[in-house]
């Protein structure tokens, strides 16, 4: 069956095409009108971006698709222009998602959209605090200024978007603010060579790290708040942990010697300084001795809902959930869930105030999505849902992305 055409909803210009499928249906999908897409039971949603590979070039660029799931495993399809590494985010008053062209808002009285064009690859999304609306970051790459990104915010009247110099590929919403992490700080650069312990001694073209804050803007741009002498981080989940001001978040990197260090790490957004803890085992032993595989500590998986009582807890790529003291970094395994990250699955996590909600994907075209709820404080599973029809669908042409459950699961 060839993909859904896109049809214009002319209520609101929406680009927009939706499908249906029930348990057990396959792949079969029947097209909806998009002007009768809500939310309504929907107990999950993530993305499908389409993959980025030499076999699907930017030139012949697939459309990307918002997946509702229901807890019985029906499922409901949006599709969009596409985004590449497309995030969510959910909050009373509903799901954000967006392609290149526009952003959207589902919520239980239906679909809104905004013409907002930006660039096609997502590095986060944000439910701001109060229904304010959502904020999210897009990957510009290199403009004439250096490596830029994008602000988008978005509310019930409509989408503004402005740029910001660096990358941003970590964020943290702090109370309203929208922080940001880079390590290619584009512009900016320049601006560290005058700050002591901001250059690698082996690799003194090597970046530091950047904290900014992005929204709100100040003057139309990004406000520098502090450096890190950190260098080739390369294991940034796209949102991390703010509480009180302070982002917290788990950090593999060289330091100015270029000794290797993984570590937890609590950065005060209001005067800049930070701790960190070095990631231990119960006995005292580096994390990567024998807790965790060093090869694949790049594939944990945590939100920014992550923290809980003084710990930050995780998901490794063997399928542990850990969980790491903030003031010690003695890091222990909690329980186990079955669903692993390696080269033939990948598996993610969003983490709510009661509960641990797991999404596993298998890279072989025909296995089921499946996905596990937890109680966050007992570890024992509350449900588990299988989604058929996407792999026999689409196969390994997509790949799921950004996930998000109600705020009050």
């Amino acid at each position: 069956m060839r993909l859904p055409r896109l049809i214009a909803l002319a209520a609101c210009a929406l680009l927009l095409t939706t499908a249906c499928a029930s348990p057990g249906s396959e792949a079969e999908m029947n097209i909806a009108d998009p002007a009768a897409v809500k939310l309504g039971e929907t107990v999950v949603a993530f993305s499908l971006s389409p993959d980025t590979s030499a076999d699907n070039p930017a030139e012949k660029r697939q459309p990307g698709y918002l997946v509702l799931v229901r807890a019985d495993g029906g499922t409901q399809l949006i599709e969009t222009s596409g985004m590449t590494e497309s995030h969510i985010a959910w909050s009373e008053t509903g799901l954000f998602f967006s392609d290149d062209n526009r952003d959207y808002i589902l919520g239980k009285d239906g679909l809104t959209g905004f013409e907002n064009k930006k660039a096609g690859h997502q590095q986060s999304a944000f439910a701001l605090p109060g229904s304010q609306g959502f904020v999210a970051v897009y990957n510009e790459g290199f403009s004439e200024t250096g490596y830029t990104n994008q602000v988008a915010v978005t509310t019930s009247t409509g989408s503004r978007l402005y740029r910001v110099e660096g990358n941003y590929f970590m964020n943290a919403l702090c109370g309203g603010v929208l922080n940001g992490i880079a390590t290619d700080v584009g512009a900016h650069f320049a601006e560290s060579a005058t700050i002591p312990g901001m250059r690698s001694k082996l690799d003194p073209s090597a970046q530091p790290e950047l904290l900014s804050q992005l929204y709100p803007a100040t003057d139309g741009k990004e406000k520098v708040l502090a450096w890190r002498g950190v260098f080739d981080a390369g294991d940034h989940n796209r949102h991390v942990p703010c509480r009180d001001g302070v982002i917290t978040f788990l950090s593999d990197y060289t330091d100015a010697d270029g000794k290797p260090r993984t570590t937890v790490v609590s950065w005060n957004t209001g005067d800049g300084k930070y701790t960190e803890q070095p990631l231990v085992d119960a006995e005292g032993r580096p994390v990567t001795e024998k807790l965790v595989d060093p090869e694949t500590f790049s594939q944990k998986t945590y939100d920014a809902r992550a923290l809980r009582g003084g710990h930050l807890e995780w998901l490794a790529a063997d399928g542990r959930i850990m969980t790491t003291e903030i003031a010690s970094g003695v890091t222990v395994p909690r329980f186990g869930t079955g669903f692993t990250s390696d080269s033939d699955s990948s598996s993610q996590a969003v983490f709510t105030d009661r509960s641990i909600t797991l999404i596993q994907e298998r890279f072989d075209g025909k296995t089921p999505v499946k996905i596990k709820r937890f109680d966050r404080a007992t570890g024992n599973l509350i449900t588990e849902i299988t989604v058929p029809g996407l792999a026999e669908r689409f196969g390994i042409r997509f790949n799921l992305r950004g996930m998000a459950v109600p705020p009050a699961s």
